[in-house]
């Protein structure tokens, strides 16, 4: 009995002692084989590489710009720009054979006629303040029809303390004597209503100047008498 206890516990020890190994070797027991999976396994990358270190560089500092003054400018020029020159308008030319146009001369101004040159060199004498007559007037105090005048120019005192009056006209063919009858009598009625008062007025109205030449003839009572003569004839001969 005793014998066979003995063995007994030696077996169990023995393989107590070989389940201890056992489990202490199991790394060396090949792993079970699996069976490969139909889904295919995604390819392996491949590690990347280390790259070789490199010295550390230090940064360097980018250089300080150093300060510059504001940029000079030129200094302005006196001389004016230049402006575009304007170009000639081509003239077209002629075809040959083609009707030559005359080109339009300008219309000359007319001259004043020697009854207004007359008076516009008469006006520029010392004279007093004067006044146009018209024809109704002119029939009532001098008794001539401007029908029987192709142009006149007639003056008379604007205040009745003056006696000077001045009739330049350009008479109708035929009808220069009644005019100059119609100018005799007004200087008669002049000298008769100045009689009555102011002498002075009275000289100037009996030293009256009447003039004709040709169909132009002047009548004047003035101080500028003698003057209005002469431009009368420098305009009228």
């Amino acid at each position: 009995m005793n014998l066979n206890r003995r063995l007994l516990v030696l077996t169990l020890a023995g393989t107590l002692s070989l389940g201890l190994l056992s489990a202490c070797g199991g790394g060396n027991t090949p792993a079970p084989e699996t069976t490969p999976s139909a889904i295919p396994s995604p390819q392996a990358t491949a590690a990347p590489t280390a790259s070789p270190d490199l010295p550390e560089e230090s940064p360097e500092e980018p250089p300080i710009p150093e300060e510059t003054g504001a940029p000079e400018l030129p200094p302005p020029s006196d001389a004016p720009a230049a402006t575009a020159k304007p170009q000639a308008t081509p003239v077209p030319t002629q075809k040959p054979g083609g009707a030559v146009t005359p080109a339009p001369t300008p219309e000359s101004t007319p001259s004043a006629s020697p009854v207004a040159s007359t008076w516009n060199d008469i006006a520029k004498l010392d004279l007093p303040s004067l006044m146009d007559v018209d024809a109704d007037t002119l029939s009532a105090l001098y008794g001539i029809d401007a029908a029987d005048l192709e142009e006149y120019i007639c003056k008379m005192p604007m205040m009745s303390v003056q006696a000077t009056e001045f009739f330049i006209a350009k008479v109708k063919d035929g009808k220069l004597d009644a005019v100059k009858s119609a100018l005799e009598q007004r200087q008669k009625d002049l000298e008769e209503q100045w009689s009555q008062y102011l002498p002075a007025q009275l000289e100037l109205v009996q030293n009256y100047k009447l003039v004709s030449n040709g169909n132009y003839i002047l009548f004047a009572v003035s101080e500028s008498a003698p003057d209005a003569v002469s431009a009368f004839n420098t305009y009228t001969k």
